[in-house]
C-alpha cells in the first residue's frame, strides 16, 4: 500500500498545501468542505489506492495553505486551486467536491471545461434564495474571549451538526475551524454569492450528484439532479456529512465504478 504524501506547492497566489497518493491514468482531485482540510480525504484516498491517482488540497485559507489576499469569491478558490494543480503537471481530472468543495469543483468545469473530465457533487450546495442568506448570515463570529468561551463555542457548532460523529472527527474540525474562523465566513459568504445553480445547469460534462441519506444538504439532491444534462444521482443509507471517512469504502466503489465506465 502507498504512504500518502504531505507536500506544498508554490503559485502566485501563495503556497498550497495538499495530500497525494500515486497511481496510473487520470487524477481524481478532492475538494473539501468548510471549514475542514484535506485531511478528511485520508480514508477515502486509501480505499482508492491503486484505482487512480488522488490530490486532495487544501482550500486557500484553510488547513496549511496560504489565505487568500482581499475579496474571496468561488472563482478565486477555483483559480488558484487550477494554478497549484497545473503546477503539479495535472493536464486533465476528474473531481470530487465536498459541500463548498462542490461549488468550486462547478466553478473548475465552468472556468475549464477542457481539463475537468467528470464531476462528483457530494451535498451539492443547491439552495434557494433564503437558504444562501440563511448561510451568510450563519458564519461563526472571529472574536476571541479570554475565557477560552469561543473554542467551546466552536466545538458546541461542530459537534451540534454531527452528535453521532466518531470524537476523533469532531475533534480535528473543531481545532481546523478554529484554525480558520476568519477564512470560515468568507467561504460561506462565498458560496452564498456562487451561481452555483446557472452553472451546474449549464454543464457539458458528466456529473454525479450524491449525499449521505442523512447529510444535511441532502434535500439538495433531487433539484441539482433535475438541472443536469448528463447526470446521475446516489444516496448513501446510513450516511452522514462525515460520508468520505466513516463511509469511505462504499463511496470508494461508487467513485470507482462512475469515473471508470466509457
Amino acid at each position: 500500500m502507498n504512504r500518502i504524501r504531505r507536500a506544498y506547492v508554490e503559485t502566485s497566489f501563495g503556497q498550497n498545501h495538499y495530500r497525494s497518493l500515486p497511481g496510473d491514468g487520470i487524477p481524481l482531485v478532492l475538494l473539501h468542505q468548510t471549514p475542514s482540510s484535506s485531511a478528511m480525504y485520508e480514508h477515502l484516498m486509501r480505499a482508492l489506492d491503486g484505482v487512480f491517482p488522488t490530490i486532495a488540497l487544501d482550500t486557500p485559507g484553510f488547513g496549511n495553505s496560504d489565505a487568500l489576499d482581499g475579496e474571496v469569491t468561488i472563482a478565486h478558490y477555483a483559480h488558484t486551486l487550477y494554478a497549484a494543480l497545473t503546477a503539479l503537471a495535472v493536464r486533465e481530472c476528474w473531481v470530487l467536491g465536498h459541500h463548498t468543495g462542490a461549488s468550486i469543483a462547478v466553478q473548475m468545469a465552468t472556468d475549464y471545461p477542457q481539463w475537468v473530465r467528470k464531476l462528483a457533487l457530494s451535498g451539492p450546495p443547491y439552495f434557494t434564495v433564503a437558504e444562501k442568506v440563511a448561510l451568510k448570515n450563519s458564519a461563526p463570529s472571529s472574536e476571541m474571549q479570554p475565557d477560552g468561551s469561543h473554542l467551546a463555542a466552536m466545538w458546541q457548532r461542530i459537534r451540534g451538526n454531527n452528535p453521532a460523529a466518531p470524537l476523533e472527527i469532531s475533534t480535528r474540525e473543531t481545532l481546523l475551524a478554529v484554525q480558520a474562523v476568519k477564512p470560515f465566513a468568507a467561504a460561506y459568504r462565498a458560496v452564498s454569492e456562487h451561481n452555483f445553480e446557472q452553472q451546474l445547469a449549464a454543464l457539458d460534462c458528466p456529473v454525479l450528484v450524491l449525499a449521505g441519506e442523512h447529510d444535511s444538504l441532502r434535500a439538495n439532491l433531487e433539484p441539482a439532479y433535475a438541472a443536469l444534462r448528463r447526470g446521475a444521482m446516489r444516496v448513501i443509507a446510513g450516511a452522514d456529512t462525515y460520508l468520505c471517512e466513516t463511509h469511505a469504502e462504499i463511496l470508494a466503489g461508487i467513485l470507482r465504478e462512475y469515473f471508470l465506465q466509457q
